[in-house]
């Protein structure tokens, strides 16, 4: 799964790094954050389907509502679809076929089970990023609700993020992960319209290994209403179940 993330880049860069043409983002969202969870709104590269070609960075709740909804509620556990089976399901095949978007992050965590020496069975969060520091194009499905008995109502906008099974690096640590969309598969990706089996299968792959690296970082991510830089620190580790201690003793 993937339930929390970082994006912590300026709007402008984002738009920048993957040539958006339109940015529709209220400047209090303009900020870094290390936390991002379920719920909470995030930034997506969009190509609206009357405006093929042209690529929008604009904000959506984090948990999808597809158009059929009597209530927005049933967005909250649908912040994840399974990528081997979102063409399938009516709560995300529409979108699947017409509505594909990327969440810009600059790393995700996942947990491991609690370290046998910790008394205090806390879940142990990783942290995945790129090695080389680059942009993580989370592969993701959007939709605009609006409530059946008032389609005037102004548009909720929401989305998903596309998970797959996860490669080696990150299979230690959990049995799944996001779908990365390579920047050159973007266009193929964001363009409104169903995708080929033979298309869908080579952009849902898991990421190869060598495109994250992994670290322990500090249980104060378990609390999504912590937030800040401190979160995404390296902690000294000598194995997946075992801390030295923080590189930082601030960070524990």
């Amino acid at each position: 799964m993937c339930g929390r993330f970082v994006a912590s880049r300026p709007v402008e860069e984002i738009a920048r790094l993957l040539e958006v043409d339109e940015v529709d983002v209220p400047p209090e969202l303009n900020v870094p954050r290390w936390n991002i969870a379920p719920q909470q709104t995030v930034l997506a590269v969009t190509e609206p389907a009357k405006q093929p070609g042209v690529r929008r960075l604009s904000t959506f709740r984090w948990g999808l509502v597809p158009r059929w909804a009597k209530d927005p509620s049933i967005g909250v556990r649908a912040f994840n679809a399974k990528a081997e089976t979102a063409q399938e399901k009516p709560m995300f095949r529409n979108a699947f076929d017409h509505r594909r978007c990327v969440i810009p992050a600059d790393a995700f965590y996942e947990w491991a089970p609690p370290d046998r020496h910790d008394s205090s069975r806390r879940r142990l969060p990783w942290c995945f990023k790129s090695p080389d520091s680059g942009l993580l194009l989370l592969a993701g499905l959007f939709e605009h609700w609006r409530p059946l008995t008032d389609e005037a109502a102004a548009a909720l906008s929401t989305c998903t993020i596309l998970t797959t099974g996860a490669n080696g690096l990150v299979s230690a640590i959990h049995d799944r992960m996001p779908v990365l969309i390579a920047e050159e598969d973007l266009d193929v990706w964001l363009a409104p319209g169903p995708l080929g089996t033979a298309e869908a299968g080579r952009l849902l792959r898991p990421a190869h290994e060598n495109a994250l690296e992994r670290f322990r970082v500090s249980t104060k991510v378990n609390d999504a209403r912590t937030d800040g830089p401190e979160l995404e620190a390296p902690l000294e580790v000598d194995s997946l179940d075992g801390a030295k201690g923080p590189s930082d003793p601030r960070l524990s």
